[in-house]
């Protein structure tokens, strides 16, 4: 579920940006649970996606120039034999049949 706590760390980033509230680089690594330098790559994955983010040593927070924060959504959905089939090129794999007692 790594995937699922990525998501949650960009949310609560995007939050407290927002907020203006990160304080500093090292404060907000250590509140989303990462190092200082994936903090950084996290910082640059959004300004490749057009977010322009700066720091302000005026107020101790990384702040937002062009918006007001982004939004990121998950959606899972169950995947039927057929729909399963267009996705793996007709070969699906039958990873259920473990499952089954």
């Amino acid at each position: 579920m790594e995937f699922i706590k990525q998501i949650e760390r960009f949310q609560l980033l995007s939050k407290l940006i927002k907020e203006e509230r990160t304080g500093s680089p090292d404060e907000l690594a250590s509140r989303l649970g990462v190092s200082r330098a994936k903090l950084y790559l996290m910082l640059d994955e959004l300004k490749d996606e057009g977010a322009k983010i700066r720091y302000s040593k005026r107020i101790n927070s990384f702040v937002f120039e062009n918006c007001d924060g982004i939004s990121i959504g998950v959606s899972i959905h169950i995947l039927g034999l057929e729909e399963s089939r267009k996705i793996f090129a007709g070969k699906v794999e039958n990873c259920c049949e473990r499952l089954i007692f």
